[in-house]
């Protein structure tokens, strides 16, 4: 009788005292190689099999999974040779990452228009993907009672698995189109609510988070006017230092557009490299540069994409009646010359 034997220290699967083929199974943290020519199959144990890339390299066949390993899910390793034999091996990896914790949700202020957009929700480590929703509600504080239906289903990652952009529904938040008809806006003006997220949500390592989150906060009328630059308040920092350029708004513009459609030009409209920090409840820009700032003239580029809390841009309002010809304020970048003395 054929004597097979796991020794999960090494994620060696040896095939003793039968002639059957010998095949090698290797658990690494983002890899799982079998040596041998045939199929690697790659599953949590009594699920569908995981997407990745299966290559075979040197004799060995490498399955490489299209989102890392989870901690403490236990997971099956499939390896049918060319002859038609399988082999396979269970593992299940150790729960060693850190907690993932909830860094920071912009907008950071406690006031928003009743027409407000997205929320930026930042992570310490990358977030497990797919039906995050349900860790998600929208609490009106009058009535204690969670809010159906109020966010745009859509996972708008960043690259790194850090960063989601968490839109409330745009087709409730428009006036006058089918879902702000049929369900209402999913605020109204002059109320206080809740965003909570939960705790039983997990990294991508399979840490939950180590607290729940609360933010609340108060609305006010919807607001329905665009960014006007030219109210904009420039601090020009003095020559030859490091000290930042600041600008201040009237009201708070979106967080992670201030992060790209500000930008810094010289005297030859080169772009004046540097660092960006937004401050102050989302109010307050400031750009601190690598090198020392000469005197002379700069430019302060400010792309028309750049919007508000509400989608409203430099080149139109969120809400735009189809039914006027109306030309776009802006279709194009604005710049606000500074001097450094």
């Amino acid at each position: 009788m054929c004597r097979l034997e796991l020794i999960l220290l090494v994620s060696v699967l040896w095939v003793m005292g039968c002639r059957l083929p010998q095949s090698t199974l290797r658990f690494e943290a983002n890899l799982v190689v079998a040596t041998g020519n045939g199929h690697l199959l790659v599953r949590p144990k009594g699920g569908e099999a995981l997407l990745g890339e299966t290559q075979a390299i040197s004799g060995k066949v490498q399955f490489i999974p299209r989102f890392p390993f989870l901690a403490g899910q236990i997971y099956e390793a499939v390896f049918t040779d060319s002859s038609g034999q399988q082999t396979s091996i269970e593992h299940t990896f150790p729960i060693r990452a850190a907690a993932p914790r909830l860094a920071a949700v912009y907008p950071s202020g406690k006031i928003l228009p009743a027409n407000h957009l997205k929320f930026y929700v930042h992570f310490t480590e990358p977030m497990q993907r797919g039906k995050i929703f349900r860790h998600f509600r929208l609490i009106n504080l009058s009535t204690d009672k969670p809010i159906d239906e109020p966010f745009r289903e859509t996972e708008l990652w960043s690259a790194d698995g850090k960063r989601l952009t968490l839109w409330l529904h745009p087709g409730r938040q428009k006036t006058g189109v089918n879902l702000n008809l049929d369900l209402g806006p999913v605020l109204d003006p002059r109320q206080r609510y809740v965003l909570e997220i939960s705790k039983n949500w997990n990294s991508e390592a399979g840490v939950p988070l180590k607290n729940s989150f609360r933010k609340t906060f108060t609305t006010t009328e919807a607001n329905r006017t665009q960014p006007d630059p030219d109210t904009w308040k420039i601090t020009p920092p003095k020559g030859n230092s490091y000290s930042p350029l600041i600008v201040n708004f009237q009201q708070p513009l979106d967080w992670a557009l201030l992060h790209t459609m500000l930008t810094v030009l010289d005297a030859r409209d080169k772009l004046f490299a540097g660092k960006t920090e937004v401050i102050r409840n989302e109010t307050q820009w400031r750009f601190t540069p690598t090198q020392l700032w000469a005197t002379g003239n700069y430019r302060l580029k400010v792309d028309w994409e750049l919007e508000d809390f509400a989608g409203n841009n430099l080149e139109r309002l969120f809400e735009v009646n189809l039914n006027k010809s109306t030309e776009p304020t802006f279709a194009r970048p604005r710049y606000l010359e500074f001097k450094i003395e």
